[in-house]
């Protein structure tokens, strides 16, 4: 095997993204899924799309339906949702979606629900109208 110099190392390029990369949510997906969340309020503020609370209190994050650590790709809008949070002893959408085996069938449902959505519904043009 032959050794290479740093400097040579440095200019490999690498074939393969980094999962922290494939994974990482894009600005240009997560204005989508606000706008997604957003569109059935007349008021447009953002709804959680499980439990439907759209409180200003309320702080939302953004999930997503196929774990990052499952390699699930964070700048597909069908893999990413927007539930309520953060996470405390209390509980929020997006705690009981991670952690309970009934949550993890909500996510494969509403993946199914998003994949139509945005293949044969109204959001097969999603990125004609989002933002950069």
């Amino acid at each position: 095997m032959p050794a290479y110099s740093k400097e040579e190392q440095v200019k490999k390029i690498r074939h393969k993204p980094k999962r922290g990369r494939h994974t990482a949510i894009t600005d240009k997906c997560s204005n989508e899924v606000k706008r997604r969340a957003a569109e059935n309020n007349p008021e447009g503020y953002l709804v959680c799309e499980r439990c439907g609370c759209s409180r200003p209190s309320v702080r939302f994050e953004r999930a997503h339906l196929i774990n990052a650590s499952q390699y699930g790709e964070g700048g597909q809008p069908w893999n990413i949702v927007l539930l309520c949070g953060p996470k405390t002893e209390t509980g929020t959408c997006h705690q009981w979606v991670d952690e309970t085996k009934v949550g993890n069938e909500w996510k494969m449902e509403k993946r199914r629900e998003l994949l139509n959505y945005y293949t044969i519904g109204p959001g097969r043009g999603w990125q004609a109208y989002t933002k950069e």
